[in-house]
């Protein structure tokens, strides 16, 4: 009998030894899982913030299109409204690539792959307001090319292409900033060919061109 009670202490105090390390063992797993979520959260706003972006499903789609995106009030066409910058010792420039209807870089010239191009627009009475600037690219799977966006000389927009298989479809990007837009105030776009060394081509690799259509005015409040 003494056996017996001596037996049963020992299993139950070993039970409470277990249950004791498995209420441990989960509190310390739900901190990491909190943890984990925490900084997911945080390096998913960081995305949000610098790469905010949607895809258009169809490729080349007709320009015209870009004004029914939804609030856009005014686009700014790239090769018809901008001031195309001439080449420097430091910049390359920009060509009108009309199979496309986009601005884009000669990557096969390679001073032109280490140097930003540039584009600028003078805002007129008709574009003044309070506006978000939006930017539209052209996705290439051969490089995954960089934008900057300014406003009188202000950065304000920083994008990069995403990495995608689908070429020459639209990407919107947004700054998430509104503006208070004047006449007389500058538009500037630099962007920069880029490869992701991927697609093979004469003995090397193919280059994106750093194509883009638009910058969009969208519908904002002060």
């Amino acid at each position: 009998m003494k056996n017996s009670l001596l037996l049963a202490v020992i299993i139950l105090a070993g039970f409470g030894c277990s249950q004791a390390d498995k209420t441990t063992s989960k509190a310390q797993e739900d901190s990491t899982i909190s943890l984990q979520t925490q900084a997911l959260t945080k390096t998913g706003k960081e995305e949000i913030v610098t790469n905010a972006y949607t895809m258009n499903s169809q490729a080349l789609t007709d320009i015209s299109d870009i004004i029914n995106l939804p609030n856009v009030e005014k686009v700014l066409i790239a090769n018809s409204d901008f001031t195309l910058h001439e080449q420097s010792s430091s910049h390359a420039t920009f060509y009108d690539d009309p199979k496309t209807h986009s601005l884009a870089i000669d990557a096969a010239n390679l001073d032109f792959r280490t140097q930003y191009a540039i584009a600028t627009y003078t805002l007129g009475v008709e574009e003044e307001g309070i506006f978000e600037l939006g930017f539209v690219s052209l996705s290439e799977f051969d490089g995954e090319s960089h934008y900057k966006l300014f406003l009188n000389d202000e950065l304000v927009g920083d994008f990069t292409n995403p990495r995608t298989e689908l070429d020459f479809h639209e990407v919107y990007f947004s700054t998430g900033t509104v503006f208070s837009l004047k006449a007389g105030d500058e538009i500037k776009v630099e962007a920069i060919a880029a490869s992701n060394g991927l697609i093979p081509e004469d003995g090397g690799y193919a280059w994106a061109r750093g194509r883009w259509r638009a910058v969009t005015l969208i519908t904002g409040e002060k």
